[in-house]
């Protein structure tokens, strides 16, 4: 009995204690809601899974860099952590957004808008100066867009900066610029009065999902706006 627990003495004196970190946070749907049952993971060794059910996470992490994933049936976010204190808390919200396969397909069909299809005609001269024309009205709405969002590289850069931020973040910002607002409800008027959430997207590229959704959150509180669900998105309709 007294050699077992001399053993157990030394195996408690030779294991070093091994401190751990928090890493925590919420998970927010599209919404910019608490999402539901998301599966959150990060490869520690053994790998550690959580089913997140509403919307909160947590782990135990040593020192060290690690990838944190969280996903739903819908969405999947991957993101870079690292832990540098052995103690300590550690806050990282996650955002189940659509990737930037979207953003490219609205880019893609804001540039598609600008390519005009010329048939190729005789070399009369009257047709090389309407293809001049035709040439010099694409040029300018080209040079119209590009100065309007900047290069796909510098919007994709300022999207994946945006979707970092919190919720909170996002509504500080919102505050300091209240014109946001003002500009959706422009861009409606234009439209109309009738426009779906996707197309004001399109509309306000410079901005984030997040933002647009939380304009269109503001616009119904005001009672400017009715949003109904059509299909996959919703549209909005410009109360008189």
């Amino acid at each position: 009995m007294k050699h077992k627990l001399g053993i157990f003495l030394l195996i408690l004196f030779i294991i070093p204690l091994v401190s751990a970190a928090t890493l925590k946070g919420s998970i927010y749907d599209e919404n910019l809601d608490l999402a539901k049952d998301v599966l959150v993971e990060i490869n520690t060794v053994p790998q550690q899974k959580f089913l997140a059910k509403s919307g909160i996470y947590a782990f135990e992490l040593p020192v060290g860099k690690y990838v944190l994933t969280a996903k739903n049936t819908q969405f999947i976010v991957t993101e870079e952590v690292e832990i540098t204190s052995s103690s300590g808390e550690y806050l990282l919200d996650l955002f189940l957004l659509p990737d930037f396969v979207e953003e490219d397909e609205l880019w893609q069909e804001t540039q598609q808008e600008l390519v005009l299809d010329t048939e190729e005609n005789s070399l009369r001269i009257w047709s090389w100066i309407i293809a001049g024309i035709i040439f010099a009205a694409l040029l300018g709405r080209i040079i119209y867009t590009r100065k309007k969002y900047g290069s796909l590289w510098v919007f994709r850069k300022r999207i994946k900066a945006e979707s970092k931020k919190t919720l909170e973040q996002h509504k500080e910002e919102l505050a300091q610029e209240p014109g946001y607002v003002e500009q959706a409800l422009e861009i409606i008027r234009k439209q109309d009065g009738r426009i779906n959430q996707k197309e004001l997207r399109k509309e306000m590229m410079y901005l984030s999902e997040a933002k647009v959704s939380l304009v269109v959150t503001e616009l119904e509180h005001k009672g400017l706006v009715e949003k109904i669900k059509k299909g996959r998105g919703n549209v909005l309709i410009l109360k008189s």
